[in-house]
């Protein structure tokens, strides 16, 4: 009796099935048709008295094949229950007119099946019950979402309420600071949804270098995720990290209550959450948890300007949370007035803290290096480089960089356009390119560790961008020396003084960019005394000491009343 056995799935489970079907017919001649990456691995451990290669999908159901001559009985083991996702395999034994079939599944059932009823068994596995699969599945999605969105406002709700108690002399679920930790030095959690390259995460870790370790004990939660580009940074300090499992059934719910938890086992004095997700969930969790001082960063305009990113419902989950802040922190002021109106926050519990920038750093690099850099960017030798640096976003609207480098290209042939930076728009940024003829005079880098070198080297840095916190990359440039034009896109206005450190034009004005360049290529004089201007108000407005204390200091703030917020506004 010649029995083959195909391999659906894993290895292991194919031997398995050899293992069971020998056990029912001892003297039988049991081949294996085996997938090309084990191989070697069948030969050697000679489980099979012959072992053939899996062909392709079209070769599997050609007729005829030398290893399915003269077989009594086809095995089709399954790594599910019913063999739903099997339906190639499932045909094998038809197409190649075996006429004794057996399916070995992942509950250990061995099953003998003749040719008609192994097709009516087919058509119901892989049509009808796999059908029926996708749609509970799809329910279950859907009921499990809004179950965890649900289940979020509900946790809001809740908070509100035991704020509201303990507003009323209530002593619910406070946390024992006094054991946890010595007045002298107060426990301080920042928690950030990822450590991934971007803005706020460089302003952790420049905020972490410059906080008072005499006065404060600090550690970083954050969520597991692939990208942990600060993490070493972060870690190099003496800052320890935990991390919260996001991949659970009820995301937002299950980051929430492991904060409780984490609150509730280890204590903190503030609880400092940054970026808008964190800012939320850390309030209910904070709340929750009974810290006593909950302090939310914000470092981008309303949600509302980001309909692709945020849900419909972050508005609402923005005004319940707002009253469970001790304070929410803004990095200017196109961001923090944005804000008050999206989430009716009060103004006592809003405060403006601008982006801190190091004045001196190992990024600075002398001639000999930013030759060397220009080259290994291909640069021609006396080529301007004009750049901008990004993540490749909607918002930060490449398009206008790509329309701008077209109409500086058609008066200044010889420069050449930098894009540093990767992201979802990173295909059509690359169409884009082709489209409007600017191949070999446009290169996208991608993202670059040395990113602040290559700022370095530019004559000219770009920001295009409809929507902005406080962009870390003009203050970068700023005290880098190098030039910058920029749209008016939130607090980026705040950053450059138009004509003085740079110049401002409309967002989406591709024409205007383009003449700003050109008016720091042409004028080396001009472009001298705009870049000490930059420089020198970078160094006193924006210093990463001066940033660090004032975020400290809502820390031991009171925030004012309500009757006194008019006064404040």
């Amino acid at each position: 009796m010649r029995i083959l056995v195909i391999q659906t799935g894993s290895f292991e489970h194919a031997v398995t099935a050899r293992n069971v079907v020998l056990s029912r017919y001892p003297d039988a001649d049991v081949v294996g048709l085996i997938h090309e990456p084990d191989l070697q691995r069948a030969r050697r451990a000679l489980v099979f008295s012959e072992v053939y290669r899996m062909p392709s999908q079209c070769g599997l159901l050609a007729a005829p094949a030398p290893w399915s001559a003269g077989v009594d009985l086809c095995v089709i083991p399954f790594e599910d229950r019913l063999g739903v996702r099997y339906w190639t395999f499932r045909r094998v034994p038809i197409v190649h007119g075996i006429v004794r079939i057996a399916s070995y599944n992942n509950c250990g059932r061995f099953r003998e099946w003749s040719r008609s009823l192994w097709m009516l068994n087919s058509l119901v596995a892989c049509v009808g019950v796999r059908t029926l699969q996708a749609l509970v599945q799809r329910l279950w999605s859907l009921s499990r979402r809004w179950g965890d969105v649900l289940g979020l406002f509900a946790l809001g709700g809740g908070a509100l309420a035991i704020k509201g108690l303990r507003a009323m002399g209530m002593s619910l679920f406070r946390a024992n600071l006094d054991e946890a930790r010595p007045a002298v030095k107060q426990r301080l959690v920042l928690f950030i949804p990822s450590l991934g390259l971007g803005g706020a995460q460089r302003q952790l870790a420049s905020y972490l270098k410059h906080l008072d370790r005499n006065r404060w004990v600090p550690e970083v939660v954050t969520l597991t995720t692939p990208d942990r580009f600060f993490e070493p940074m972060i870690r190099s300090l003496d800052v320890p990290i935990t991390h919260l499992d996001p991949y659970r059934r009820f995301e937002k719910i299950g980051v929430v209550w492991q904060l409780v938890g984490y609150l509730r086992a280890q204590p903190c004095h503030v609880l400092h959450a940054w970026l808008h997700y964190a800012a939320a969930l850390g309030a209910i969790a904070g709340s929750i948890a009974g810290t006593p001082v909950i302090v939310g960063s914000l470092r981008s305009e309303r949600p509302g300007r980001f309909p692709w990113f945020y849900p419909r419902w972050q508005r609402a989950l923005d005004v319940l949370t707002a009253p469970l802040q001790t304070y929410l922190i803004a990095n200017s002021n196109a961001v923090l007035d944005e804000h008050r109106r999206w989430a009716f926050a009060p103004a006592g519990k809003c405060r403006r803290v601008y982006n801190g920038i190091e004045a001196e750093g190992a990024w600075f690099q002398d001639a000999a290096q930013q030759a060397r850099l220009k080259a290994e960017m291909g640069l021609p030798v006396g080529a301007s480089a004009i750049g901008i640096v990004g993540r490749l976003s909607r918002e930060k609207d490449h398009e206008t960089f790509l329309r701008a480098a077209q109409a500086i290209s058609r008066s200044r042939p010889d420069v050449r356009f930098l894009i540093v930076g990767d992201g979802p728009m990173r295909g059509e940024i690359e169409t884009g390119i082709t489209r409007l003829g600017l191949s070999g005079l446009v290169q996208i880098l991608g993202e670059r560790r040395d990113a602040l070198a290559v700022i370095g080297v530019l004559d000219v840095l770009v920001l295009t961008s409809v929507s902005e916190g406080l962009p870390n990359v003009l203050l970068e440039a700023a005290v880098l020396g190098t030039a910058v034009v920029t749209t008016a896109a939130g607090g980026a206005a705040e950053a450059v003084v138009d004509g003085e450190t740079g110049f401002v034009t409309p967002c989406g004005d591709a024409e205007a960019v383009a003449q700003g360049v050109l008016t720091f290529l042409r004028d080396q004089g001009l472009r001298k005394r705009v870049t000490a201007a930059a420089s020198e108000r970078a160094r006193a407005c924006f210093s990463a000491d001066l940033a660090a204390a004032q975020i400290a200091a809502c820390y031991e703030a009171v925030p004012l009343p309500v009757e006194q917020e008019r006064v404040v506004a």
